[in-house]
């Protein structure tokens, strides 16, 4: 009889249910309480920030609440670094660091917003409601800070990976 198969919180790679770690990346396989995706992998501020950079543009998918606002709180932090440095050398220097920061985050902002409304079971287009003045911002919140569908959905499987 075979053994029972499962698929790696991390990397999507093909496992036992019973393995601890995963054979192809070594990410653990156990869930962690409080780890913010409810899938088991972990959530920390830098594995967020270094998910989202890795799936630069990746559209396809889940990202869970954690995900989403980790990035969105290293945005916000390394703006406000920008602008202390504004200060401390001079406003069209930092104009310039705060562009080229705008510019390398753009895609992978908007990719990690369509992965987090996929895990809410909602079309990546519905990000474009952004562009309603006031009540889309407010709409995209409420739903950014709504928990994802738990178990699979069109867009995927819990752990982010799609089907």
């Amino acid at each position: 009889m075979s053994e029972a198969l499962t698929i790696c919180r991390s990397c999507g790679g093909t496992l036992s249910k019973s393995a601890a770690v995963c054979p192809h990346c070594g990410a653990p396989q156990t869930a962690t309480a409080g780890s913010g995706g409810g899938d088991g992998i972990e959530r920390s501020f830098a594995n967020s920030v270094s998910m989202c950079f890795s799936k630069y543009v990746v559209f396809s998918g889940r990202a869970p609440r954690a995900e989403y606002w980790w990035f969105v709180l290293f945005c916000v932090l390394v703006n406000i670094a920008i602008g202390i440095l504004g200060v401390a050398i001079g406003s069209e220097a930092s104009q310039l660091i705060s562009a080229v920061f705008g510019l390398a985050i753009l895609l992978p902002a908007i990719s990690v917003a369509v992965r987090r409304l996929h895990d809410t079971d909602r079309s990546g287009w519905w990000y474009w409601i952004i562009l309603v003045p006031v009540v889309g911002v407010i709409l995209l919140l409420v739903w950014f800070c709504t928990r994802g569908t738990r178990g699979p959905n069109r867009f995927g499987l819990e752990n982010g990976t799609a089907l």
